[in-house]
């Protein structure tokens, strides 16, 4: 007789248990889920942040100038000469831009006869804009680059905005380029003497 409280109290006991156990995984599931959470909001982040892939962009250029002995006069040729029509979708209608959704960069290219335009000092061979795009695009650098077979005159700046955005259409002068805010930076350099940094970023491309 004695052990029948017993026996009523070891029912409830063994919910009691199963309920603290419940809650417990719950709550373990629940801090994961919140772990899990902001990790991916980190990496979405960080995804889009542009990354520009200009050294792959400067190696096509100068491969092609080296089998054909000129510049492409836009992308489309590079696209079928050293891309085999793999950047076809990623092209504007004229050719001249390229868009590298995966960079969130948006690339246009010019080419320029050896002693043409606002620029005779050197035969500058190819212009290459470089604009981020995207969620994070504000973040990021725009960048002009004017290449020839040995060398690289770098310009960089701030992101463009609606109102400016059509300056990659020509090759601006120094003076609209100081009105973009964009600067000179270090003297023109040979691609061969930069590291693989370049490398990484034909992922994205």
């Amino acid at each position: 007789m004695t052990n029948q409280p017993d026996s009523h109290l070891r029912p409830q006991k063994s919910r009691l248990r199963f309920t603290y156990i419940a809650l417990a995984l719950c709550l373990a599931l629940f801090i994961v889920a919140l772990i899990y959470s902001a990790w991916a909001r980190t990496r979405q982040h960080e995804a889009d942040m542009p990354v520009p892939a200009l050294e792959t962009v400067v190696l096509a250029l100068r491969t092609f100038h080296k089998q054909t002995g000129r510049f492409p006069k836009d992308f489309r040729e590079l696209d079928e000469r050293l891309w085999k029509g793999a950047k076809r979708v990623q092209l504007s209608t004229d050719g001249k831009s390229l868009n590298a959704p995966n960079a969130h960069y948006y690339y246009t290219l010019h080419t320029i006869p050896p002693g043409q335009g606002a620029r005779e000092v050197e035969p500058v061979k190819a212009a290459l804009w470089a604009v981020p795009i995207g969620a994070r695009a504000s973040e990021a650098a725009t960048y002009l680059w004017y290449v020839t077979p040995d060398n690289i005159e770098r310009w960089m700046g701030p992101a463009l905005t609606s109102e400016n955005i059509g300056a990659v259409q020509a090759i601006p002068s120094e003076q609209q380029l100081a009105l973009l805010m964009m600067t000179k930076q270090t003297s023109a350099t040979s691609l061969s003497s930069q590291s693989s940094k370049g490398i990484l970023p034909i992922f994205g491309f």
